[in-house]
């Protein structure tokens, strides 16, 4: 059984995002967290907020502290980043509301190199890193099919239902071309 943290954006393995910290749940997660040297789920909202009472997707993604802070303003900056994917089999909320879940880890994937075929791809995960909005996140440099198909996930505008998709795709290659077959559609949307 693992704490979750529920959020509105879906992580994806190798990618480390910045997360404030304010709630006493979340507070105790992230204290338990740093003292045991473990770590904790992340799971996208299907129903709820951030903030209160959420539901979760079945899916999602073992995250470890890799930086932390105390803001001036009171709260806690945690850096995260994704490692294992899991899917959640039930979730049961303690007292203080920190949701619990029972779930079952997915296989960690063959490393493939990243294919020729692929160079477009690598263009327009440049172009995406140039964005504001991205600076807070940090990315590895993109060594591996994996690498690539999960920047691009975390990166491009896509809707809940296809990062879950590709959450849980077991093939770095098959979600590469499925990232690439729809990716026009993508960016019109």
């Amino acid at each position: 059984m693992i704490p979750l943290f529920p959020l509105h954006m879906a992580l994806f393995p190798g990618v480390t995002l910045p997360l404030r910290i304010f709630e006493q749940r979340y507070l105790r997660l992230v204290t338990e967290s740093l003292k045991t040297d473990t770590g904790f789920g992340v799971a996208l909202i299907r129903s709820g907020r951030e903030v209160g009472a959420a539901e979760v997707w079945p899916l999602g993604l073992y995250v470890r502290i890799v930086d932390w802070s105390q803001g001036e303003e009171g709260l806690l900056h945690i850096e995260v980043a994704g490692e294992s994917r899991f899917r959640v089999l039930e979730t049961y909320p303690e007292e203080d509301g920190l949701l619990m879940a029972d779930v079952e880890w997915l296989p960690d994937e063959e490393s493939h190199p990243v294919p020729e075929s692929c160079d477009g791809l690598l263009a327009v995960l440049n172009e995406l890193k140039q964005h504001a909005a991205v600076l807070s996140l940090k990315f590895a440099p993109v060594e591996s099919a994996e690498a690539l198909s999960w920047q691009l996930a975390q990166l491009l505008p896509l809707d809940d239902a296809v990062r879950l998709e590709l959450l849980a795709s077991h093939d770095p290659l098959e979600r590469l071309a499925h990232i690439a077959a729809n990716l026009d559609q993508w960016a019109r949307q």
